[in-house]
């Protein structure tokens, strides 16, 4: 048997992901961004008191109700045009620490929101007391987990009235959730007349 000395020619690795063509992998990369400051949310004060007025009286002054809400972005600008309960969109099994969306109400929210061109702006939910930290489970069960989306977390089943500074305001960045403080929640939730 004859030796080789032949060397192997030397080539640049394949960071290509099996099965996803190279110009999709390179634009995806393109739209991910690194963490930022949050964007702003807008919403009218109609459909901001009509939120929080539905969370109040589904929790009951016992249980944990959640909403959805939905609308346009534009640039760093997300606009609320309407929000979907959980308990009108399954049965949400609340109890008063947690409450759950089943998987088959959150695909159907997405062939809506896909056939209307709308985009899930931010999740709103209860907490029983005035802690408004995000839970490991609340971490976990992301609606959506786009760098920018938001998940608010209103004191007291939602009980009037609220404070805007009250509220647990987290923005989904690309390392985890991050609270915006108390003092700042007014720069990133609007509410417009």
């Amino acid at each position: 048997m004859e030796k080789s000395t032949r060397m192997a020619k030397k080539t640049k690795p394949n960071r290509r992901v099996p099965g996803i063509p190279a110009t999709d992998a390179v634009s995806a990369g393109e739209r991910i961004q690194p963490e930022t400051n949050a964007g702003r949310i807008l919403i009218s004060r109609p459909i901001f008191e009509a939120t929080l007025s539905e969370l109040a009286a589904r929790s009951a002054s016992w249980r944990e109700s959640a909403g959805i809400w939905v609308g346009t972005i534009s640039g760093d600008d997300a606009t609320v045009t309407d929000v979907y309960l959980h308990h009108e969109l399954c049965d949400d099994r609340g109890s008063a620490l947690s409450l759950e969306l089943t998987e088959e109400a959150k695909f159907a929210l997405y062939r809506t929101l896909a056939a209307s061109g709308l985009k899930l702006i931010a999740l709103i939910h209860t907490h029983p007391e005035d802690w408004v930290g995000l839970s490991p489970i609340d971490e976990r069960n992301q609606i959506c987990s786009r760098i920018g989306f938001c998940s608010l977390v209103v004191p007291w089943y939602g009980r009037q009235p609220v404070q805007l500074s009250s509220i647990g305001f987290h923005v989904r960045g690309d390392s985890g959730w991050r609270r915006i403080p108390a003092s700042q929640i007014s720069r990133h939730l609007i509410i417009t007349e």
